[in-house]
């Protein structure tokens, strides 16, 4: 039946006296009865029992409950009987002007008539009903209405406080609460507090409960809130102190114990606790195993409050049909996203189609339209649509260049609010002087340091950063910062904290390579870069984990698609030497090439050092062209690879001293070979000094270089820069020796054979002479004939003696070629 028609049914029970209407008004109207009691408050206006009957129906809030589960229809027929009822009672009692004011605005979207609230509320405020003209200035300023603007309303509503307004007073309050006059507020309400009107207590413990919640003081608030609850029936502190009970549960069950009291509070009319509702049960249905039907209870809910202009609630409902995959219909979320937009002027709506346009999702990209959008947003001085701004003109739009000034403008007007990610973004342009001023570090600081006490990632980790380059490094403050971005979910801040965790730069007292793996395999579980790059690095050198050269490969290959250089190189380097692949020289060259034209310096003298050594081609000036270009750019390996070029003449150029000013580059650099050592030995490019040779050799020994601790044997046998010790040589030669240098072989044995600095072993010293003799050491095969020819060591054999003299003739020995009679080949 419609209610229309049940409506008249009731009125003509009632007139025909048929209906017998008795109702206890001291409790709440049951919705099934409200249309009774209304009917009889219509048919006795002008009786002294309306008065109760006006407050009961509308005064404690209980219209809603019995007109939020209409169809449409009846809703229309409902909220116009109400108001012609209404407008009929307000000639017999002025209150009811306001009433009338508030069922033009606070009713369902489609009813909203403005024009006419604001007309009946100014009818309340000629009748001198004491709370209409602060109340009419209050909803300027929360423009729900539009006849004054809001800092005219707010000027005018402080004006009437000051006159002493007990209504403006309370309204001032509410407002006041979140500004910095915040602590005037306590004072101010206190003369609320004895009212005997229990509409302007309730003002005072709803204002005084946001005044401790602004000081941070919990247990004082839940005081008042429960005291406010208890003493005026508030019910809007019943919704504060039920959302503080949401933030504290622990677990969808508590969450869930929470419904029934917002679902009450919704019956009376409180939008905010449907969206609560909605917000729960969307909690609850995380799972990816989701159907329509699951989304039935919050989208009820969301769609009430929207009815009833939540707009907040239309913003969630157009965002689930855009995002979520079980209820997408894009043409519905971009209907209600467009009607907030302009109907409603609804900031959110209005930054999510700016974004929807500038990405090019479900619209086609528009970034002009875009750019007016955050424009228009900016000039109401919304902080993150000057962010956005800022975002755009850097990277440039609609065929328009970057302006990085004009960027770093709109950064900085976005910051004043506080906003983190305009901070950190000013921060930034402050560090690399992106906007065409000098770096100034310490001028960013203070910029990261505010974004990063919002827990803004980028920015706890500039600060990480930054605490690496004081005048004294505090490495376990960075560490702290990384470790914090990292557990907001930062991929970058992964690569940093594991990078701490292997080399334990913040001193801990020892590396962590397990954590450092778990971490990198964190961030590249994120698809950081630099962390995917880092776990294949694990992987190779068994960091944390097992040696693993198929996860290796994998990885670096991931990287190596997204031009990580580093990877890139080192996969060319892994086809060079056929290490966790086969070896492929021209995939070797493909690879390096990539990185290199990417700039990587490394990689430049790789490709370089394949071109001069004819990996694929050989490119002798193009090899040297491209180790020049990384020698300029700091690459140790290239000044040596150069040196090496011009000390050993490869090419018999005879420009023997540039190796001597590439060594001296490299060394400079930290790299060293016994290059520089042999310069100063033979006077190649300086004087020979045969004392720095040997200190050269011994610095380049100490870091491990072969061929320098063979030098450095060399100079203690033969006293060259030092005295000679001949046990001290030895020790050299065996190390190298060891580790297969023939050189050093051919003189392990010959100490061996004649007893040189250790005890005398003719076996030994035969078994070293011959593996330099094997890889055609010319002086170990003299050696070796004169042993064969002699008995010392071996059974004296002429035969081999002869062949040994020959193999050391035809490697250039003078003497074995004079006892031959061969000529020098």
């Amino acid at each position: 039946m419609k209610l229309s028609e049940e409506y008249s049914i009731k009125v003509a029970a009632l007139q025909s006296a048929e209906h017998q209407f008795t109702v206890d008004l001291s409790k709440r109207i049951a919705p099934d009865i409200w249309l009774d009691v209304l009917i009889y408050f219509e048919h006795n206006l002008e009786q002294s029992s309306a008065a109760a009957l006006y407050d009961a129906l509308f005064e404690k809030g209980t219209d809603f409950a019995a007109n939020v589960y209409l169809n449409d229809e009846d809703y229309t027929f409902f909220i116009d009987k109400i108001r012609a009822v209404l407008e009929r009672y307000a000639a017999i009692n002025p209150q009811a002007w306001v009433e009338l004011g508030l069922q033009h605005v606070l009713c369902r979207r489609h009813a909203v008539e403005k024009e006419k609230a604001s007309f009946y509320l100014n009818r309340g405020i000629d009748a001198e009903v004491k709370w209409a003209r602060p109340l009419y200035l209050y909803y300027n300023y929360l423009s729900v209405l539009a006849d004054i603007d809001r800092d005219t309303a707010k000027a005018e509503l402080e004006s009437l406080a000051l006159r002493g307004d007990l209504y403006a007073i309370a309204y001032i309050s509410h407002i006041d609460v979140w500004t910095e006059k915040f602590e005037e507020v306590f004072d101010r309400i206190q003369v609320l507090r004895h009212a005997q009107e229990k509409k302007l207590l309730r003002h005072y413990y709803e204002a005084l409960q946001f005044y401790y919640a602004r000081k941070d003081n919990k247990a004082k608030r839940l005081e008042i809130l429960e005291e406010g609850i208890a003493l005026t029936d508030s019910r809007y502190c019943r919704f504060v102190l039920n959302d503080i009970k949401r933030a504290d549960a622990n677990s969808s069950v508590e969450l869930e114990r929470l419904i029934p009291e917002y679902h009450e509070l919704f019956e009376y009319g409180m939008m905010d606790a449907a969206v609560q509702i909605a917000l729960i049960k969307l909690q609850g249905l995380s799972n990816d195993n989701q159907v329509k039907e699951d989304f039935k209870q919050p989208l009820w809910y969301l769609q009430k409050a929207y009815d009833y202009n939540n707009i907040y609630a239309g913003y969630r409902l157009a965002c689930l049909y855009l995002y979520n995959d079980t209820l997408q219909d894009i043409e519905r979320g971009l209907s209600l996203l467009q009607l907030l937009d302009q109907r409603d002027d609804y900031v959110e709506a209005q930054v999510e189609l700016a974004e929807i346009l500038l990405e090019g999702r479900f619209l086609p990209r528009d970034e002009k339209s875009a750019f007016q959008k955050f424009s228009a947003l900016a000039k109401k001085n919304i902080a993150y649509a000057k962010l956005r701004l800022g975002n755009v003109i850097e990277s440039g739009y609609d065929g328009i260049d970057p302006d990085y000034k004009v960027a770093f403008a709109y950064y900085q007007d976005a910051a004043k609010d506080k906003l983190p990610q305009a901070l950190y973004q000013v921060g930034r342009y402050l560090k690399y002087g992106i906007h065409g001023e000098e770096p100034d570090l310490a001028a960013a600081i203070p910029y990261f340091e505010e974004a990063a006490t919002s827990n803004n990632v980028t920015a706890l980790t500039e600060m990480g950063l930054a605490s690496e380059l004081k005048a004294e490094p505090d490495y376990k403050l960075a560490f702290d910062y990384f470790s914090r971005a990292a557990d907001l979910g930062y991929p970058y801040a992964y690569y940093l904290k594991g990078i701490y965790l292997e080399n334990d730069y913040h001193q801990t007292g020892a590396p962590q390579p397990t954590a450092a793996f778990a971490t990198f395999e964190a961030g590249a579980s994120m698809q950081d870069l630099n962390s995917i790059y880092e776990l294949a690095r694990c992987y190779r050198g068994g960091i944390g984990t097992e040696i693993n050269l198929d996860r290796m490969i994998d990885l670096y290959q991931k990287a190596a698609e997204r031009n990580h250089v580093q990877a890139l190189t080192d996969l060319a380097l892994c086809y060079e030497y056929g290490y966790g692949l086969s070896k492929d020289a021209f995939k070797a060259q493909e690879y390096i090439k990539k990185a290199a034209d990417l700039g990587f310096p490394y990689a430049i003298y790789v490709l370089g050092r394949y071109y001069l050594t004819g990996l694929v081609k050989q490119d002798v000036l193009l090899g040297l062209q491209l180790l020049e270009e990384a020698a300029q750019k700091n690459v140790g390996e290239a000044l040596l690879l150069l040196g090496d070029y011009f000390f050993f003449d490869y090419d018999q150029r005879e420009e023997y001293d540039k190796g001597f000013d590439y060594y001296t580059r490299a060394e400079k650099l930290g790299y060293l070979t016994d290059g520089l050592g042999m310069c100063y030995e033979f006077g190649i490019g300086i004087e020979a000094q045969p004392a720095k040779a040997f200190e050269y050799y011994k610095q380049a020994a100490e870091r491990g270089n072969q061929e320098a601790i063979y030098r450095l044997g060399r100079c203690l046998y033969f006293g060259i820069g030092v005295e000679i010790d001949k046990t001290a040589a030895y020790s050299q030669f065996i190390e190298v020796a060891q580790q297969g240098n023939v050189y050093a072989c051919y003189f392990v044995g010959l100490q061996l054979l004649d007893g040189e600095g250790v005890p005398t072993d003719l076996h030994d010293g035969i078994e070293w002479l011959m593996k330099a003799a094997d890889a055609d050491h010319a002086d170990a095969q003299f050696k070796l004939a004169n042993c064969y020819l002699m008995g010392d060591g071996v059974e004296e054999n002429e035969a081999l003696a002869l062949e040994w003299f020959e193999r050391a003739a035809d490697n250039g020995h003078e003497e074995a070629i004079r006892l031959t009679k061969k000529t020098r080949k």
